[in-house]
């Protein structure tokens, strides 16, 4: 019995981990969190703005 109700606390944990990770909401959180390995080096940090102008102006154009 308190194996399966430790079964059912582990399943309801991850499916609410899965929603919270993958939410909207969340996005451009985890999108900033993407750039932090890049943050101390200047070059990378450029190259990686250059990036997401060209993304952004990508998809306004799209739209």
């Amino acid at each position: 019995m308190i194996r399966g109700l430790g079964t059912v606390v582990v399943m309801v944990a991850f499916v609410g981990l899965a929603l919270w990770v993958f939410s909207s909401r969340r996005k451009s959180e985890f999108d900033e969190a993407t750039l932090l390995p890049f943050a101390d080096d200047p070059e990378a940090s450029e190259h990686v703005e250059q990036a997401q102008a060209q993304a952004k102006a990508s998809r306004s154009n799209n739209e």
